[in-house]
C-alpha cells in the first residue's frame, strides 16, 4: 500500500508541475500512472478533485487574461454542451476508436506545423472555430476523458502566449471537471473512499503547481511553443498505441 500511495504521490506532482508549466497536462501524466496501480476507472475518478482545484487555481491566477478574451465564452460554454452528446457516444462508440481520431488529429496538426511552422489562426478565424473546437472537445472530454489533443493544437496556432494559453485551458478543463464530477456522483462512480482519495491527491498537486508556475517564468513564448508540440506529440502516442492495441 505505501508503494501505491508513493506512486500516486509523484505521479500527481509531476502531473502538477506540468501543468503549472503550461497550463495542461495533469491528466496526461497522472492518470496513465496511476491506472498501472488503481485501473483506469479509479485513476479517473480520484483525479476529478486535484484537477477541478488545479484549474480553479489557475483561472484565478491568470483571471487578468479574461477581460479581452471575446471567444473565451463560446469556447466553454458549447465544451459544456459537448460533454451530453460526448455521454451518447460513449454508449454507442467504440472508445479506442475516439482515441485513433484524436492521434490522428493531433498528428495532421504536427505534420502541417512541420511543414509550416508558422501556422497560424488569425482573430476573425479564431472566433469563427472557438465554439466548434470547443463543442468537440467536450465530446471527447466525455467520451474518453481526454480533450487537450483537440483543443491544444487550436489554441497553440493562435499563438495567445503561455499566460493566455494556460487560462483558456484551465478555464475550458475546470468547466469539464464540474461536469465530471457531477456525472461521476450521479453515476456512483464516486465513493466516500475516492472521493477521500482526491482530496489527499490535492497535497502533491498543491506543492508542485506553484512551483511549475515559477518555472514557467524561464520559458520564453519560443521554449514554451516546443513544449507544448513536445506534449502534444507524446500524447499522440499515446493515443495511437492505446487505439491500435485493441484492434
Amino acid at each position: 500500500m505505501s508503494y501505491f500511495i508513493v506512486v500516486v504521490f509523484l505521479a500527481v506532482a509531476i502531473g502538477a508541475f506540468v501543468k503549472g508549466v503550461t497550463g495542461v497536462g495533469l491528466p496526461i501524466v497522472s492518470v496513465p500512472v496511476m491506472a498501472v496501480v488503481l485501473g483506469v476507472e479509479h485513476a479517473v475518478a480520484v483525479m476529478i478533485i486535484p484537477s477541478f482545484t488545479a484549474n480553479i487555481s489557475m483561472v484565478w491566477m491568470l483571471r487578468r487574461e479574461a477581460s479581452a478574451n471575446g471567444e473565451l465564452a463560446a469556447f466553454i460554454l458549447l465544451g459544456a454542451g459537448g460533454t451530453v452528446l460526448g455521454a451518447w457516444i460513449l454508449s454507442t462508440v467504440d472508445k479506442e476508436v475516439m482515441f485513433l481520431v484524436m492521434a490522428i488529429w493531433v498528428g495532421t496538426y504536427l505534420f502541417i506545423r512541420t511543414v509550416r511552422s508558422e501556422t497560424v489562426i488569425s482573430d476573425p478565424a479564431g472566433r469563427k472555430l472557438a465554439p466548434v473546437i470547443g463543442f468537440v472537445a467536450g465530446i471527447f472530454q466525455s467520451a474518453t476523458g481526454l480533450s487537450f489533443p483537440v483543443f491544444g493544437p487550436y489554441l497553440q496556432a493562435r499563438k495567445f502566449g503561455r499566460d493566455r494559453f494556460a487560462f483558456n485551458a484551465a478555464a475550458l478543463l475546470m468547466v469539464f471537471a464540474f461536469v465530471q464530477f457531477i456525472s461521476f456522483t450521479g453515476f456512483d462512480l464516486l465513493s466516500p473512499t475516492r472521493i477521500a482519495e482526491g482530496l489527499l491527491a490535492v497535497v502533491p498537486m498543491a506543492i508542485a503547481l506553484p512551483l511549475g508556475i515559477r518555472a514557467a517564468r524561464h520559458f520564453n513564448k519560443q521554449n514554451f511553443d516546443r513544449l507544448i508540440v513536445g506534449l502534444l506529440l507524446i500524447t499522440a502516442i499515446i493515443l495511437l498505441l492505446r487505439g491500435v492495441s485493441a484492434i
